[in-house]
């Protein structure tokens, strides 16, 4: 497993994701109630930039901005199809920066 340096924890406001490139993946990383979490940036659907999705139920979950794929950020899970599933990336604080774990 290799770490990736993303930015610092403030470059990301609550309740936001942002798209970052780790190696040869793209990744969305949201903040949802004080938390971080990556997943896979291209929603299973239609491949939709999921960095721009909506932070949903109580910041569990995320939208995909095209057609409300809702996927668990946790876990990855859609909430529609739990057969399905966007891939999720481990992602610390150390410092005042976040590292992902990919």
């Amino acid at each position: 497993m290799t770490d990736y340096l993303l930015c610092k924890q403030d470059e990301i406001a609550e309740g936001k994701g942002r798209a970052f490139e780790a190696g040869t993946r793209t990744v969305a990383v949201f903040r949802a109630n004080g938390k971080f979490y990556a997943v896979a940036n291209k929603c299973l659907h239609r491949g939709a930039s999921m960095c721009d999705g909506a932070i949903a139920d109580g910041g569990t979950t995320v939208r995909c901005p095209w057609h409300n794929w809702t996927f668990d950020l946790a876990t990855g899970r859609n909430m529609l199809d739990p057969r399905e599933h966007i891939r999720t990336y481990a992602v610390r604080v150390e410092g005042d920066h976040l590292i992902l774990s990919a």
